[in-house]
């Protein structure tokens, strides 16, 4: 067997006590086996009984809850503190996700926050926030400035990407809002942020419940800021990092194999999407999700080695997406994160990946994708 390199797990989610209800997150109703705690110290438990450990973590924005699709702003003119604390209103669930993850980079826990250390901090190597991709340029400027101003340099240093989850929407509705001209440019302008370097975008769609269409308006989407980054000759171009394997039906032989595949083949001709392994344990439903390595592996195995084909192990990376791997994982919340780290693991010895192209997977290709320095 060959030496286990690190692991930077580019895909976690975290949230306090206090944001555990429908009000926080407009997915957590009552029951709900998420409806609680997730900090770093359930983080690390979850960890534990894996024989290698993450040195690093990627937090992954939870889509917290929005009262409207947009902000409610008067049609007549606006002072721009009137128009901040309209957006500061609107957002302002998001904007105490990010007064948590401010908590966390600086070491100072609140009570049911879940950490207890600036060590903790320094472990979260990277911060994908949320951000309203949505809204007019001018409305969408101001909240970068406002996250900003929630964060504080210490955490705004920290964020290497946004996301504004596109699954469940629907495909008539991920049209509408990709192929609008403020979604454009807003998406174009985070190539050229973060000093020079760019900020990415992660793409979270479900092929699985929303069908593959979705994901070829995503495809289309990469190729139009493609071609305005081209117009506009920007130097800097947005990196695309597609999440769960873009949440594939496990369940059954699924007859749009080949068209998901071929929409992958297409989004992985772009030097500049990444593809991350991660989100499979939810997908097996209606069925049971496999308790085995080998038969996870074995459903796996083709969407996989497609992905491996087609991105390289230069651009897939490890992430776990915890703690939504417990949702449909079936080792119970100590043990479904060591699962799907031997599966991944299998899945390299049985390609024979050799040592660089293991260290692109678990950790180099998504240093890569986010631009993480110095870990």
């Amino acid at each position: 067997m060959a030496p286990l390199p690190k692991i930077i797990d580019t895909h976690i989610h975290l949230w306090p006590s206090t944001a555990t209800a429908p009000t926080d997150h407009g997915w957590m109703t009552q029951g709900h086996p998420l409806a609680k705690r997730h900090g770093v110290a359930d983080y690390d438990n979850a960890t534990s009984a894996s024989p290698v450990r993450p040195s690093g973590f990627v937090y992954v924005e939870t889509d917290r809850c929005l009262p409207s699709a947009v902000p409610e702003m008067q049609e007549d003119a606006q002072d721009d503190e009137e128009k901040e604390r309209r957006l500061r209103a609107w957002a302002k669930a998001p904007l105490e996700e990010l007064d948590f993850l401010k908590r966390i980079v600086g070491g100072e826990p609140r009570d049911g926050d879940g950490f207890s250390s600036e060590h903790d901090g320094r472990r979260l190597v990277g911060l994908v926030v949320w951000a309203p991709f949505h809204l007019p340029p001018e409305l969408f400027s101001l909240y970068m400035r406002i996250v900003e101003s929630v964060l504080q340099p210490s955490a705004w240093e920290r964020v290497v990407g946004f996301r504004y989850l596109l699954q469940g929407k629907g495909v008539d509705e991920v049209r509408n809002v990709v192929e609008s001209e403020h979604w454009l440019s807003n998406l174009v302008s985070i190539g050229q942020g973060r000093a020079g370097k760019g900020w990415s975008f992660d793409v979270g769609v479900d092929c699985h419940r929303d069908g593959v269409e979705g994901l070829e308006v995503v495809a289309r989407m990469v190729e139009r800021v493609r071609a305005v980054e081209q117009l506009q000759g920007r130097g800097n171009k947005v990196r695309f990092v597609l999440n769960h394997l873009c949440k594939p039906d496990l369940s059954t032989p699924w007859p749009l194999f080949p068209r998901y595949s071929s929409v992958l083949t297409r989004l992985a001709a772009d030097p500049l999407v990444y593809m991350k392994l991660s989100g499979a344990f939810n997908e097996f439903s209606p069925a049971a999700t496999p308790s085995l390595a080998s038969d996870l592996l074995a459903s796996l195995r083709p969407y996989l080695d497609h992905v491996l084909k087609v991105f390289g192990s230069e651009r897939i990376m490890f992430g776990s997406d915890w703690p939504v791997c417990n949702v449909g994982g079936p080792k119970g919340e100590e043990g479904n994160w060591a699962l799907w780290r031997e599966v991944v693991e299998r899945w390299l010895e049985e390609k024979g990946s050799g040592e660089e192209e293991r260290e692109r997977v678990w950790w180099r290709a998504g240093a890569e994708a986010y631009g993480l320095d110095g870990i």
